[in-house]
């Protein structure tokens, strides 16, 4: 059965090289079961490979001359090949997990076969195993991979049977009651109408925002298209690092409730902190703040569709010397005023403004920049999925972390990906090895900042319970 590839999702194709591909993954971290233990990995494999694919997972994309690109669904797939067993040498440690993934990651996926690929590693230790799954981005997105891979593992360490996320299907989209069936042909000039409503309005936008860049910065504000020129906008070339580390949700919520923010002011805080202290030990620190682009998802709650379904907005983040308190003020400041724009939008023109602006993006990442950052959009990708609140397990293997692992945009060498599981935020990092050495730092830088925002935050609710007390001293008087 022939399905039309959505805007956005073409766009992957269509913009994808052998250095830049477009495919996404998680590595899903896995303690080995303490009853047959020992055999979890083959289990688990065995019934993988045994899978036959649902879609998307059984779609290739299909370019006609003269018609409109469509998904295929194929029958016969090689599950040999698509999923692969490889063991880490001793001691097997996270580090080389992560050497072992961007080694993994970094091949472009031949269209002749579905896009994805799943990789089961054992050897890790603390009797550990882990899953990659790495998908082409144009079957799915994180909402919606998220929302597959929760109906696919158990609630319960006690059910011994392993699902395959590849044959689990997502909800199907309710269908709205209505009045008068209207005909196929009012169904066409309503849809018609409102794309071309939609892309008008997502244009007008962006046009907006391109003419706001080249005004340049204004006071006491970065506009889009004004980001500053820094190694995350070097060319991009096939090697990437990848590396993730976890916080503790409790305690971003406890920073979140001190100042008054969003658990997503509180990432972007102390990964901006993180950012420009790895570029000043670079000797490259940014003149003005820098921007980053995040996805906003447009995702239905209760039926995810197979395909990317997101807009965006820009938002500066700190002043390069700013301390993390200050830091924290602005990031709020900043994201508050980006949301409430795109929010601004009808969905479906949130959606065609994403599709603009990729496209928009990708263009200008051709333009040699040398020194000159006129007119560059952002310096840095950063995601925010919600994953499950509870412990999953896959064959009575508990799943010890979810590590999302990320494509990387034109223009753009550095995708952070955020993603909530069980009590704790796992932060995955993506960058462009050639032009960000020791990307691994990022990391480390992460959790510095962290810890300093929490001293902060502590210090912070210290003073305001001293100022109630002598409120409440000073009334009693």
């Amino acid at each position: 059965m022939a399905v039309p590839i959505p805007m956005l999702d073409l766009m992957f194709f269509l913009t994808e090289t052998q250095d830049n591909p477009r495919h996404v993954g998680a590595v899903l971290l896995f303690e080995k079961p303490r009853r047959r233990g020992e055999d979890a990995v083959r289990r688990i494999l065995d019934a993988y490979r045994r899978t036959r694919p649902v879609a998307p997972f059984n779609r290739i994309p299909l370019f006609r001359t003269g018609g409109l690109p469509e998904w295929q669904e194929v029958e016969d797939l090689d599950m040999e090949w698509h999923v692969q067993h490889m063991a880490l040498p001793a001691p097997g440690t996270d580090a080389q997990l992560h050497q072992l993934v961007a080694e993994l990651h970094a091949p472009m996926f031949e269209r002749s076969r579905p896009g994805w690929k799943v990789f089961v590693v054992d050897g890790l230790e603390r009797d550990r195993f882990a899953l990659f799954i790495k998908v082409h981005h144009a079957l799915i997105d994180g909402e919606s991979g998220i929302e597959l891979m929760q109906r696919a593992l158990s609630r319960s360490p006690g059910d011994r049977r392993v699902r395959s996320v590849l044959a689990t299907r997502l909800p199907a989209p309710k269908k709205r009651r209505t009045g008068r069936k209207p005909s196929r042909a009012e169904d066409q000039v309503a849809d018609l109408t409102g794309k071309a409503v939609a892309v008008g309005l997502g244009a007008l936008r962006l046009a907006e925002e391109t003419f706001g860049g080249l005004s340049g910065v204004g006071a006491g504000r970065s506009r889009a298209f004004t980001a500053p020129l820094t190694p995350m906008n070097e060319p991009i070339h096939n090697a990437r690092t990848i590396t993730h580390l976890m916080l503790p949700l409790d305690s971003m919520r406890s920073i979140a409730h001190a100042w008054g923010g969003t658990l997503n002011d509180v990432a972007l805080c102390v990964l901006d902190a993180a950012m420009h202290r790895y570029l000043a030990q670079q000797d490259r620190v940014p003149p003005r703040a820098l921007v980053a682009i995040c996805p906003v998802s447009l995702q239905e709650r209760d039926a995810k569709l197979a395909s990317t379904q997101v807009s965006i907005f820009w938002t500066p983040l700190g002043s390069p010397g700013a301390g993390i308190g200050q830091r924290m003020r602005e990031v709020m400041a900043n994201t508050k005023e980006a949301k409430e724009r795109i929010r601004s939008l009808p969905k479906d023109a949130a959606y065609a403004y994403s599709v603009l602006t990729f496209a928009v993006g990708e263009t200008l990442a051709l333009v040699p920049r040398q020194s000159s950052d006129f007119l560059l959009g952002s310096n840095v990708l950063i995601s925010n999925v919600r994953g499950p609140d509870e412990s999953l397990y896959l064959g009575g293997a508990r799943l010890e972390a979810l590590c999302p692992v990320s494509t990387l945009i034109s223009g753009m060498g550095l995708n952070i990906t955020l993603m909530s599981y069980a009590g704790q935020v796992v932060i995955g990092f993506t960058a462009n090895a050639s032009a960000l050495p020791d990307a691994g730092l990022l990391a480390d830088f992460t959790k510095d900042a962290f810890a300093a925002l929490q001293a902060q935050s502590r210090r912070l609710q210290r003073g305001r319970s001293r100022k109630s007390r002598t409120g409440t001293r000073a009334g009693s008087a």
